[in-house]
This record gives structure tokens, C-alpha cells and sequence, in this order.
């Protein structure tokens, strides 16, 4: 694999990334993933988990018998996810811009990894990468969060306090720039309390501009479902899309 630039605005709260969200889609969707993608592809096929994060959803996609293979633009996830997923052969790298040597049976990028490109120009770029990464036939699978999530979900303050540590984070939604921001404060307790603040942006896009986006990168028989309404999950504004190479 040959990478350029990459997204690494994950690096410096990586660590609870890991303890505190990384789990959380493969727990919650690892269900959906083998019934819509992985079951549309022969045992032992090749995978490539774009934006995998510390690893937790290449594990399990290593466990039931796939090869897979991941990157993400944080070096530090990509640390932690080698560890998580060991079967795993991941690297770090970033969605707009990579090349990939030998292609993939499938394509599965998750946990609304791709609402962190925020363009749609860019947004073209990772799916004309997607589709030249595939083979002819290639299943590439996605979810989104769309405005419906933003507003259920990116709102308000939370924070988990532990006797060494702290994780706070306040969210907000635009409507009019279509954007998220949600601010993490973290602090550390060693020697001497250290706090490090990261503030993470998610552009929203509509399901239309996505379709038009993935037909334009040549994609087809392009098909979405929605995580309450069509697949019978409790969370609200996630979109998944599937289509084919």
C-alpha cells in the first residue's frame, strides 16, 4: 500500500478512544455488517476496513474467517488496533488520498468515519479511491450520520471521571454550515494533572448528495437503509449505504 496525507486529529486522546468508543459500533452493528456486507462475500475473501480506528470491527471480521487489511490517518489508533486485531494487516494512511496495490473482495468504513470528510469534492475523492481499490464486482459498505442524527445526538455535555483521569466533551450542531464540532477536554493524572483539548468536525451531507457521489465514482445498484427505521436499531439518523463495483 502507498499513502500520502492522513487524518490524525485522533491521535491525542487515541488511548480512550479505545477504552470508551471503540467498541461500541462493532457491539451494536457487528450484526448488521454480517448480514448486509460480509455475507455477500465468500469465506476467506479479502477486506479492507478504511478509517478502522483501534480495531475492534477488523477483529471481529478477522475472527469469523476474513483477510483483512485496514488503515486509518491516526497512528496512534493504528498502534492500539494492531494490538486489538493482531490477524489484522493495518497501516496508516488517509481516505483522500491512497493507493492500494492489491484489491479487495469488499470495502467497509464505519462508526460515521466518512462524515469526517468535509467536502464534497473530498467526500468524491475517498469513493473514486474505494472503487479503484475493489475488484470488478467489489462490495464497498458505509455508514453516515445524517441530520436527523446530528440533532438527536451531537448536543449537550458529558464527561466520565475515573480517580486518574478525566474525559470531557461538549457537542454541538450547526444547521446552517451543515457541521458538528464536538470538544474533547481530557485530563491525566501522572506525576502532575495534564489536560489536552481536540476539538473533532463532521460535515452532514444528504443521502442525495452521497448517491449522486458514489454514481459519479461509478458505483451501482447503490442501496441505503436507515439504523431505526429499516434495520431495527435504538439509535436514531445513521445511514448505511451499499453498492458495487
Amino acid at each position: 500500500m502507498l499513502f500520502s496525507s492522513r487524518y490524525d486529529d485522533y491521535d491525542p486522546f487515541a488511548s480512550f478512544y479505545d477504552r470508551y468508543w471503540g467498541g461500541v459500533f462493532a457491539n451494536r452493528y457487528f450484526d448488521i455488517v454480517e448480514k448486509l456486507f460480509l455475507a455477500r462475500l465468500h469465506k476467506n475473501a479479502g477486506v479492507f476496513d478504511l478509517c478502522c480506528g483501534s480495531g475492534q470491527l477488523a477483529a471481529r471480521m478477522s475472527d469469523v474467517g476474513f483477510r483483512v487489511s485496514g488503515m486509518d490517518g491516526s497512528g496512534a489508533l493504528i498502534k492500539l488496533a494492531k494490538k486489538n486485531a493482531p490477524k489484522a494487516e493495518l497501516s496508516t494512511g488517509d481516505a483522500r488520498s491512497f493507493t492500494i496495490i492489491d484489491k479487495f473482495e469488499g470495502v467497509i468504513s464505519t462508526y460515521d468515519s466518512l462524515n469526517h470528510i468535509m467536502d464534497l469534492v473530498s467526500l468524491g475523492n475517498v469513493f473514486n479511491n474505494v472503487y479503484s481499490s475493489l475488484k470488478k464486482g467489489g462490495i464497498f459498505m458505509f455508514d453516515m450520520n445524517v441530520e436527523e442524527g446530528f440533532r438527536e445526538r451531537w448536543r449537550g455535555s458529558s464527561s466520565i471521571v475515573r480517580a486518574d483521569h478525566v474525559v470531557a466533551t461538549s457537542a454541538h450542531f450547526d444547521p446552517e454550515q451543515k457541521e458538528g464540532r464536538m470538544a474533547l477536554t481530557t485530563f491525566v493524572r501522572e506525576k502532575h494533572w495534564t489536560r489536552t483539548d481536540v476539538t473533532i468536525a463532521e460535515h452532514c451531507f444528504t443521502k442525495d448528495e452521497v448517491m449522486n457521489r458514489l454514481s459519479k465514482s461509478l458505483f451501482r445498484d447503490v442501496k441505503t437503509a436507515d439504523s431505526r427505521r429499516e434495520l431495527g436499531k435504538d439509535e436514531v439518523g445513521r445511514m448505511f449505504f451499499l453498492c458495487v463495483k
